[in-house]
């Protein structure tokens, strides 16, 4: 249990990650301690702490949020407060980005990991490489990402016309997301269990496209059976209570 009040635990936290149950999770970190820990946690967005005021004009007024900052002290508590006189659900998270980092859980480098905003480019085969595809970005890199479906030739050329990010799916599913930044070792097995069709929800991915016509729709009906996959796998391998 959280001691601090208006906190959260990395552990916690940790539990609603992948799946529509994630709030939203503001890094405020400043620039000298992003030097330091290059990373940030999957989902998250960076706002300077002077910035966030403006920010929460385009928040969730709806999901609760978790504000980050190094060592979870003095930026991410005001923050937080700050928010909370705003009207939102805010907390700190305890221990900041440095606890999360020191408990392994997954992060994206800063270095390679698309930013927050950008738009998305992959194949509309529909089929189950193609939506697990989507909850990952959705789900690991940005909850609100736009994603443009188009014919599997010509994903390269038009995120390059777009100024979008190009994932082609031409490799297995957790190659595909490696180059991209993302660091977890439990989220690739989840994946490797899709893309050799072990896992229990391919069927109901598979049904899912005669069911909704435009993509849009179909990604969001797929992202909540991905999320309870999600969840029972962290459930079979002890990761979270069942």
């Amino acid at each position: 249990m959280d001691q601090t009040p208006h906190s959260i635990s990395a552990q916690r936290l940790m539990f609603d990650l992948g799946t529509h149950r994630m709030p939203q999770v503001v890094d405020v970190c400043v620039p000298e301690d992003i030097a330091l820990a290059p990373w940030r946690i999957p989902g998250s967005v960076h706002v300077s702490h002077q910035d966030v005021a403006d920010w929460a004009g385009t928040a969730n007024r709806h999901v609760p949020i978790v504000v980050i900052c190094q060592k979870g002290l003095k930026l991410s508590h005001g923050t937080a407060a700050l928010l909370r006189s705003m009207g939102f659900d805010a907390t700190a998270l305890t221990g900041g980005i440095l606890a999360w980092l020191a408990a392994d859980y997954p992060r994206l480098s800063l270095s390679v990991a698309p930013s927050v905003g950008t738009h998305w480019v992959l194949p509309a085969t529909r089929d189950r490489r193609a939506l697990s595809a989507a909850w990952v970005v959705r789900r690991w890199y940005d909850p609100t990402a736009p994603l443009l479906w188009v014919a599997p030739e010509l994903v390269s050329e038009v995120a390059s016309r777009f100024d979008a990010y190009a994932l082609e799916l031409d490799t297995p599913l957790p190659k595909a997301f490696e180059p991209r930044g993302l660091m977890t070792a439990q989220l690739s097995e989840f994946l490797d269990d899709i893309e050799t069709k072990t896992s229990p929800v391919v069927t109901l991915l598979g049904a899912l496209r005669n069911l909704h016509q435009s993509d849009e729709c179909l990604v969001h009906a797929a992202l909540r059976l991905l999320d309870a996959a999600w969840v029972a796998f962290r459930q079979q391998i002890g990761q979270e209570a069942a």
